[in-house]
């Protein structure tokens, strides 16, 4: 599914995103880029969308607010030396997103497309999962945002628009050939069988002498472990996925134990203890058996025939997108008069 085209950078699942601003007024010519003054005035034409025009104050605000969220969200640094021209990749960015807001606007307008409720409900939950990584609630979006909360709310409305033309353009015509969903399949297998024999090489290395922990903290995926040499600590049985626990439970200590498969992916694994089980007393606990093991982690890619056929949809929806938009482009009459270099 195609998602919403958020007005605040970060949140947007495409990286176009929406400018305000625009209003139709042909009446006006804009100045050519060689007559551009160092400092334009608010009202200086910047781009031209078939005769819709972006101001240099809404793009300006738009590309300060673009620079403010990717400086405290993804804590960019600029030195001052580069100030300026990090303003000028923004601004490039918002007229982009200008430019695409336009030319969709303009042809869902034409397909009469209508939000429903339903499709404001839908799209409020989107933006309350694209939320998550913020700690911000859909509230604060609409009123801790760059802009005042009714424009908040306008921008949010036509993004719903837009997201609705474009799913209702593409899906017309989204079909998968029948040997899609088994070519990528076998691709996967294809691939995974060649993860069996990286880790069955790094066994051999392993065999042969190689330091286990120098080897998981290369190799290893497993987020837990890999920093520290592939240790996974002590654990007793029930802890584990129930493959992994079997043989890591059945390995002489100091044993590189073979390739096993889990859910997980493959594993070598190293015994380093193995205590026994010892019964309650009339002072102390029952104490499970229990092993101290590391492990090196070679992460598989699932093979799952739905998930692969929702990966191969979005995927084609994504690229029919792009050539939605490329289109559009094509048919319309774009100009920037601020950037002779910018691409669209």
């Amino acid at each position: 599914m195609f998602r919403m085209f958020f007005v605040y950078p970060v949140l947007a699942v495409c990286a176009l995103l929406l400018i305000w601003g625009c209003g139709r007024e042909q009446e006006q010519q804009p100045l050519s880029p060689a007559q551009v003054p160092a400092t334009p005035a608010p009202d200086y034409v910047v781009a031209m969308v078939n005769g819709t025009p972006l101001r240099w104050e809404d793009m300006d605000r738009r590309a300060t607010g673009f620079l403010k969220d990717e400086q405290k969200t993804n804590h960019l640094i600029i030195p001052d030396s580069r100030m300026e021209e990090a303003k000028e990749h923004f601004r490039k960015r918002a007229i982009q997103a200008f430019v695409f807001k336009t030319l969709m606007l303009e042809q869902a307008t034409k397909s009469k497309i209508k939000v429903l409720p339903k499709d404001k409900v839908q799209g409020l939950e989107r933006l309350a999962v694209s939320l998550k990584s913020r700690n911000w609630t859909t509230n604060e979006f609409f009123n801790n945002g760059p802009m005042p909360s009714a424009v908040m709310h306008k921008e949010f409305e036509e993004s719903l628009i837009i997201d609705k033309y474009i799913a209702t353009t593409i899906n017309k015509n989204l079909s998968l050939g029948k040997d899609d969903v088994n070519n990528m399949i076998n691709s996967i297998n294809a691939t995974n069988e060649l993860k069996r024999a990286q880790i069955e090489d790094i066994r051999q290395q392993l065999l042969d002498g190689a330091s286990f922990e120098e080897l998981a903290a290369k190799y290893s995926v497993c987020p837990k472990s890999a920093k520290k040499g592939g240790d996974l600590g002590e654990f007793a049985r029930g802890k584990m996925d129930k493959t992994f626990e079997d043989a890591a439970f059945s390995q002489e200590v100091g044993e590189i134990g073979p390739v096993i498969r889990t859910p997980y992916g493959y594993h070598i694994i190293k015994v380093s203890s193995h205590a026994s089980k010892k019964e309650a007393t009339d002072s102390t606990p029952e104490i499970p058996e229990s092993v101290r093991a590391s492990h090196i982690l070679i992460q598989l890619l699932p093979v799952d025939k739905r998930r692969v056929t929702d990966t191969l949809k979005k995927r084609l929806f994504e690229e029919n997108s792009k050539k939605l938009y490329r289109e559009l482009l094509g048919q319309a009459d774009v100009k920037c008069f601020l950037y002779s270099d910018i691409q669209f």
